[in-house]
């Protein structure tokens, strides 16, 4: 059973009164939300129960409330606004930037007085890390085949800077940086020609996360390699738009002289890396030519990328839906793409949207076609980003439990659920939220508000299912540092085997490990926590969402997450604590608004600030940096 993104928008695309022919509907990608008239949209009265619906007048002054209801908030903490209750900080509303470098070539003096700024303010922040990457290296090959790879550059330099030593340091990353070798090849298979960054990702023993920033240089572009060329950025932080602005000058320092990029890298090296709080010093580096690399890493994490609007652009929403359904099912997902670019970023994004669980079985963003068969007939729940080509080792009629998606040709195959998980009026709201970013694209450039709302979407789920959850958790603070390194449940499932190295643990696990125990019962754990969970079943008022936490609340992803919960609530969950004292303290009259209309209206507001927070800035650019550091 396969299913399309054409098919699925034919068949189920919403109805709204423009007042415009449907042709101009088609070109038109680029209307405000406010002139969507999503209160007369067929059917969307049906989404919601309440008596919203049924009083014109209560639904007009709720709708004037909501239109007017952002306000700036700052502390001691965290600045930015509140909008339609949810809080949303400050620094997504300011202008967005095609480019982390400034020149300032004709302007020395303003580059000498921001460096000066920037290292008073570097004296009073916190580091992340001492060093802005792990590694980095320049990498070709010798011959077409597998283990014929050869180092152009690295650093930081080995002690006894062997390159036989340095090579074998880096063996676990080089598969990933030419992933269409495949060892029953040589010298054929097709080249990637994708010249944007991909991200790969492996889990170190310790179960620390490294990820892998690559961008490649066609042998077009260089003349001093008969194979592409390969600069990789390897870093413990998924910081996507900091490494991409990274890899963007060393390719241009790489194509004028090696010792150039050679130079940059070790510069880049030798910065710290700032801690995302609002102290923040950002990362400055002074390249050539009197130009600034300046990047202030976000507080929020889904400005640093764009994975979401990526996965959007490539599946409709009642595919990335039942994707969403299918990993809470711990089903195995592989997904294919030609551009490892689109591939990586659709798969890390959807291991994104269960926020605030994390997927704790195999996961691989970028498969190395040599690896494919040792890890296909893994009885464990996996998602695998797989090239194209390597399709043809995929039995033509999946298992039940395993779901084929082409990124390409923004298809869905498999043995198809013809049931929902997620209760009925959930999925409809999270599906009209998808429909209404995918149709429209909010601000058809602006990625970062695409992000949020994709985002925010899927958020609201776990909100509306799991706001009571405080109530029914109880924390013994004294137990966390005593049992940290203990787990609920066996480490091994919690362990993401990005690269899947670990392959002979990953087969060997006990299929009987990974079923979930359907059966509520109270959590036994070690690391001293309570959680009620009769309790907490018990005072669910709807019924489908009894049904849906029953299982829910017995599976893996909940169980680590409880763990994780108790570990580090405010660090890791800030933004899912947030959601739920937002929807904790929603008055009966906000409950009644349609949380559509609402979904709707914030995207709305936030559209319009970000518009009146976009001022043009000098081409030097000065001014704004200066008020940063004000």
């Amino acid at each position: 059973m396969t299913s399309t993104r054409g098919e699925y928008l034919l068949k189920n695309s919403i109805s709204l009164d423009y007042g415009t022919k449907p042709n101009s509907l088609q070109n038109d990608d680029t209307k405000s939300c406010s002139s969507l008239n999503i209160e007369s949209s067929n059917g969307l009265h049906y989404l919601s129960s309440s008596p919203f619906h049924s009083h014109s007048s209560q639904r007009q002054s709720s709708n004037k409330h909501l239109a007017n209801s952002i306000i700036q908030h700052r502390n001691s903490h965290e600045n930015g606004f509140i909008v339609n209750g949810s809080f949303f900080d400050e620094q997504i509303f300011q202008p967005a930037r095609s480019s982390y470098v400034t020149d300032y070539v004709n302007t020395p003096h303003d580059c000498n007085r921001f460096l000066e700024g920037h290292h008073l303010s570097f004296t009073s922040s916190s580091n992340l890390d001492v060093h802005l990457y792990k590694l980095a290296f320049i990498i070709t090959l010798s011959d077409w085949c597998v283990d014929k790879e050869l180092l152009l550059g690295h650093y930081p330099p080995d002690d006894d800077n062997k390159e036989d030593k340095i090579l074998e340091a880096l063996s676990v990353y080089k598969r990933f940086c030419f992933p269409e070798l495949n060892s029953n090849q040589r010298n054929g298979g097709q080249l990637i020609t994708d010249s944007a960054t991909y991200i790969f990702t492996r889990t170190l023993s310790n179960g620390q996360v490294e990820y892998g920033y690559c961008r490649r240089l066609s042998k077009e572009y260089n003349q001093m390699a008969e194979y592409p060329i390969v600069i990789c950025i390897v870093s413990s932080h998924s910081y996507f738009k900091l490494y991409d602005g990274i890899l963007n000058e060393l390719i241009k320092a790489y194509m004028t002289s090696e010792l150039e990029c050679s130079l940059l890298m070790q510069a880049f090296y030798s910065k710290p890396l700032p801690m995302p709080n609002l102290n923040s010093s950002g990362v400055t580096c002074v390249l050539n030519d009197r130009r600034l690399f300046f990047y202030v890493c976000p507080r929020d994490d889904r400005l640093n990328h764009d994975y979401y609007s990526t996965l959007l652009s490539c599946l409709s929403s009642y595919q990335i839906i039942y994707l969403f359904e299918s990993m809470l099912r711990s089903k195995r997902i592989l997904l294919f793409s030609h551009y490892p670019s689109k591939l990586t970023k659709c798969t890390l994004a959807l291991s994104l949207l269960i926020y605030p669980f994390i997927w704790p079985y195999s996961f691989v963003s970028l498969m190395p076609s040599s690896w494919l068969n040792d890890l296909l007939d893994s009885p464990c729940p996996y998602i695998y980003g797989c090239l194209r080509d390597t399709m043809q080792q995929i039995a033509k009629t999946p298992d039940s439990e395993t779901l084929i998606v082409d990124l390409d040709l923004c298809t869905l195959d498999g043995n198809l659920e013809t049931t929902y998980l997620l209760p009925y009026n959930l999925r409809q709201i999270l599906e009209s939220s998808l429909d209404y970013v995918a149709r429209f694209r909010l601000l058809r450039t602006n990625f970062i508000l695409t992000n949020l709302a994709v985002s925010e979407a899927f958020l609201s789920v776990f909100t509306e299912l799991l706001y009571r959850l405080p109530d029914f958790f109880k924390r013994n603070k004294s137990s966390i540092m005593e049992k940290d390194q203990q787990s609920s449940v066996g480490p091994d499932h919690f362990q993401r085997r990005d690269s899947g190295i670990d392959l002979q643990s990953l087969v060997s696990m006990e299929l009987s490990q990974v079923i979930p125990n359907n059966e509520p019962k109270a959590v036994d754990n070690y690391l001293g926590y309570e959680f009620h969970t009769d309790e907490f079943l018990r005072v669910q008022i709807i019924p489908s969402y009894v049904i849906f936490l029953k299982e829910f609340i017995s599976g893996m992803l909940f169980m680590k997450f409880l763990d994780d919960y108790q570990r580090n609530s405010e660090n890791t969950f800030s933004l899912f604590i947030h959601r739920l004292n937002e929807r904790r303290q929603r008055s009966n009259e906000d409950l009644t608004i349609n949380p559509l209309i609402r979904f709707r209206q914030t995207f709305d507001l936030l559209e319009k600030q970000m518009k009146l927070s976009t001022k043009p800035t000098s081409p030097s650019f000065s001014k704004f940096l200066k008020k940063i550091f004000e």
